[in-house]
């Protein structure tokens, strides 16, 4: 097999850098905001919240270097339809191997998308046992089809894209469309701050049947609103290098229940050669901004 159609092995010397691979998620967790194409109404039903997910290790393979994984996840996006959302979020992970050494990763971002997609800010920063590693500042704004990145960290520099980039939150609201129109496959040209603000990803989404959970669930906090009485889907999001093409394996594969509010449950992380889970253990709804 050759370079080009196989995942990197990981090395517990080099997965404290991993998680710079793919911002959230966020990613696929940056997963709660407004896109460009929604109205104001329709956007309103996106629930301002701050979710806490406890971190596991779901899957090694023979050749992968960990042997065990534990940690928390927190993402928080506050912000209305009308001002623009911000999201901060916080992935705090501690890995071994088979020899009993280990590594805490800490990766940390900040963003700012404005309304209608216009412009996207974004900052981060990733630890790996209390050093500093990696520090990205960046601010990406569009004007027409194009989209200008200006780059303040690691280093000064402006990086242009093009063809039709979707920003976090527009690539998020293309997938709750889609699912809401009962689309099963869609294809997004994303770009999310993330290997140090210059590169774009080519995201696919499987999109599974509409479901939701069932009216007797006696865990409180499924029990929740904000869970219980909105519809999700299950949604697989797989990352691939911009133009890759052919019999390429994603970088990245994340899985994950979507609500329609944009709450996540049921979070997985595949890097190749290992996964993460993440399980939802703490939500806290917050306060809604004000659209007049």
């Amino acid at each position: 097999m050759s370079e080009h159609t196989k995942r990197r092995t990981l090395t517990i010397e080099t997965i404290g850098m991993i998680f710079t691979m793919r911002f959230c998620p966020l990613k696929f967790l940056s997963l709660a905001l407004l896109a460009s194409t929604t109205s104001v109404a329709s956007a309103a039903s996106l629930v301002p919240h701050r979710a806490v997910y406890d971190i596991s290790l779901l899957r090694a393979d023979d050749g992968a270097s960990v042997a065990d994984a534990s940690g928390r996840m927190v993402f928080e996006l506050t912000g209305s339809a009308c001002d623009g959302y911000s999201v901060n979020y916080r992935f705090v992970t501690k890995l071994g191997d088979n020899d009993g050494s280990t590594v805490v990763t800490d990766f940390r971002v900040t963003t700012f998308e404005e309304p209608e997609g216009s412009s996207f800010s974004f900052a981060s920063s990733n630890f790996v046992n209390n050093d500093q590693v990696e520090e990205v500042r960046g601010h990406a704004s569009r004007e027409d089809s194009k989209v200008s990145v200006d780059l303040t960290k690691p280093e000064d520099e402006e990086v242009l894209l093009s063809g039709e980039v979707l920003f976090p939150t527009q690539q998020f609201e293309g997938i709750l469309k889609a699912a809401e129109n009962g689309e099963k496959l869609v294809q997004h040209l994303v770009f999310d701050g993330s290997e140090q603000g210059k590169k774009m990803f080519d995201a696919t989404s499987i999109i599974g049947a509409r479901s939701v959970l069932p009216n007797d669930n006696d865990d409180q906090l499924l029990s929740q609103d904000a869970l219980s009485k909105t519809p999700f889907w299950p949604v697989t999001i797989s990352y691939f290098d911009q133009g890759a093409g052919g019999e390429l394996l994603p970088n990245y594969v994340t899985s994950f229940d979507m609500h329609d509010n944009g709450i996540s449950r049921n979070i997985t992380m595949d890097y190749g050669d290992m996964a993460l889970k993440a399980t939802l253990s703490d939500l806290e709804v917050l306060d809604a901004g004000n659209c007049n």
